[in-house]
């Protein structure tokens, strides 16, 4: 079995969650379920790489602009 892992990128930091088993990606948000955590809602995040081979996804936080 493949364990996906996604890196979150916001402010120069990234933060991995792992075995991931689904990404859902809508206009405003992008919800990350995994076997043992609860599903994460993300507002403000664009997919920027998704590696099929290395099994790892990158979701940047996108910046606001006022």
């Amino acid at each position: 079995m493949c364990n996906v892992k996604v890196t979150l990128v916001s402010n120069g930091t990234k933060e991995i969650i792992e075995n991931v088993t689904q990404i859902d990606f809508d206009l405003m948000e992008i919800v990350v379920t995994t076997f043992f955590e609860p599903a994460r809602v993300l507002h403000g995040f664009k997919p920027v790489v998704v590696d099929f081979l290395e099994g790892t996804v990158v979701l940047e936080e996108q910046l606001i602009e006022e």
